[in-house]
């Protein structure tokens, strides 16, 4: 099993941890890898309802990391080589998000692919993509208008900045927001009150639901690579890459 990517049952609610305390929950192989096996044996196992996800307690996805988006700046790879960030929706059965830490950049755009998400008050939320010069990736372009509105989600985009989830609630977005301490809390009653439907009929629901994303956030994807061609080789995009970074490769 990964040494970062860790796999409990609570009954009918597979919970799986992104644990990566070196990195910080950036998408190294190991944790893009063991993310998608996690969820593997999570539905493998027959009894299984609903999979939750948690990160850190003070971040739950910090996204790329530094060394990954230099790569793309050279021209070595784009958003879209590994589909790993799409796991909660590929996944047959329902999952919760529970983003009680910072989820920055392509972290918050991976919590925006699960089906349910809590968020904390006092955790900052930000698809920073711009702040470094190139265009969004992952299907960001369709998720964050699509989860949070139209107005917040083009802003968050073109604008790059910090948002607490208490400003996010304020500005009247859909899912919860609760105080940071109770994120765990509830997103597990959220996730056991879904449990008590039967295995089956939560499978055809989430095919049903699923599909117009993944039909939708593939297209999104194919025009956010094309973007990346022009947008990742401005000159200035490795120079800010670089300087954005703290030491110990995570972003400020």
């Amino acid at each position: 099993m990964s040494s970062v990517v860790h796999l409990e049952f609570e009954g009918p609610v597979a919970v799986v941890r992104m644990a990566d305390t070196g990195r910080r929950n950036t998408f190294s192989a190991d944790l893009a890898a063991g993310l998608v096996a996690r969820f593997d044996e999570a539905v493998a196992r027959e009894d299984t309802r609903v999979v939750l996800v948690e990160g850190l307690p003070e971040l739950f996805c910090a996204g790329g990391s530094q060394t990954e988006l230099l790569n793309f700046a050279e021209g070595n790879g784009t958003f879209d080589t590994d589909d790993f960030f799409r796991v909660f929706a590929h996944c047959p059965l329902p999952v919760v998000a529970a983003v009680q830490g910072h989820a920055i950049g392509g972290g918050l755009v991976l919590a925006l692919y699960a089906d349910m998400l809590v968020l904390s008050e006092r955790s900052v939320y930000a698809a920073n993509f711009m702040r470094y010069g190139f265009t969004p990736g992952m299907g960001a372009t369709h998720l964050l208008p699509t989860r949070f509105g139209p107005v917040l989600g083009q802003e968050m985009l073109y604008s790059a900045k910090n948002y607490r989830g208490a400003e996010l609630a304020a500005r009247g977005v859909s899912v919860p927001v609760v105080p940071h301490a109770e994120v765990p809390s509830v997103a597990r009653e959220l996730a056991a009150s879904v449990a008590r439907a039967p295995r089956v009929s939560l499978e055809l629901l989430k095919r049903e639901l699923s599909r117009p994303l993944l039909v939708a956030s593939e297209g999104a994807i194919a025009r956010e690579v094309d973007m990346h061609g022009v947008s990742f080789h401005l000159p200035e995009v490795r120079d800010r890459i670089t300087a954005a970074y703290a030491k110990g490769g995570a972003a400020r």
